[in-house]
Parts: structure tokens; C-alpha cells; sequence
């Protein structure tokens, strides 16, 4: 017995079979997705001839899921990082904000990029960071604030 299911011609026919599909968010996402396809091809080089001599495509950076949470004396972030290791990751913290690169150590290596800047000025030497499975958690600490009596 043959059961096949007859495949529709056009996508526009499958779009409009479709519960979950409207077809202006599937445009829409559509041109999302090539224009990220296209910024990712804008990283391989190219030869004179208009040849690709890139061996491997690497992937662009994604946003981890992450929270912040700060008071007048800290500043806290914490960062989800799925199948990242403590020596794939590079911290940096300047007076503004807390910069954070990441590489996960899978087949496709995909990396990791987050960038905070934060309600005060920080103290880059009181950072404190720490890895506990797949979170990791950076906090430091903010400048006082002075006030000054007025003579």
C-alpha cells in the first residue's frame, strides 16, 4: 500500500495550510535570516578571482542569556555559558562596563559575546569571578561617592 503525501507546489501553499506559519512573520523572519547569512559571508575571503579560500566558516557571536543585578556597592552578572570551560573565557572589566567573550567547546565552536555597561563606575581590581557548571558569575565593586562639605 502506497501512502504518500502529496507535496504541495508552492510555499505559499504550504504557509497557508499551516496553523502556527502566517506569512508576514515568515517573510519577515525570512529576510532576518538572510541578512544574517549574508554578514556571515562577509567574514570569508575571497581570492582575485572571486574565489572563497576560507576552510572553515565560523560561526557569528551569540548573546548568552544573562541577568544583572547592582546596588550602590555592586555590580553582579550572571551569565549562562553552556559547554564553556574556564579557560575558554576571556573577561574584561574598565571603570564602564564588563566585556565578556566565550567559546564553547563543541564541534562548531560557537562563541559567546556580551557586552554590559554598568549604572556607576566600577573597580576594575575587586572583580571576582567564578564558573559553577554552566553559569558564571561576575561581580565587582562600585566607587563610593563623596560628598563634599562646602566652606
Amino acid at each position: 500500500m502506497d501512502r504518500r503525501i502529496p507535496k504541495d507546489k508552492h510555499l505559499k501553499d504550504i504557509v497557508e495550510k499551516s496553523r502556527f506559519w502566517d506569512v508576514e512573520d515568515f517573510i519577515r523572519n525570512f529576510d532576518r535570516e538572510m541578512a544574517q547569512l549574508e554578514q556571515g559571508f562577509g567574514h570569508m575571503v575571497w581570492d582575485m578571482e572571486e574565489h572563497c579560500v576560507t576552510t572553515h566558516l565560523r560561526p557569528l557571536p551569540m548573546t548568552p542569556s544573562f541577568q544583572i543585578s547592582e546596588n550602590n556597592d555592586e555590580f553582579r552578572l550572571v551569565v549562562k555559558l553552556p559547554g564553556v570551560s574556564k579557560e575558554d573565557i576571556r573577561l574584561n572589566v574598565d571603570k564602564n562596563s564588563v566585556e565578556l567573550l566565550a567559546c564553547a567547546r563543541d564541534a562548531v565552536c560557537r562563541p559567546y559575546y556580551i557586552s554590559v555597561d554598568a549604572g556607576g563606575e566600577l573597580v576594575p581590581e575587586s572583580a571576582d569571578a567564578k564558573l559553577s557548571g554552566d553559569v558564571f558569575e561576575v561581580s565587582v565593586g562600585k566607587t563610593k561617592k563623596k560628598r563634599l562639605k562646602i566652606k
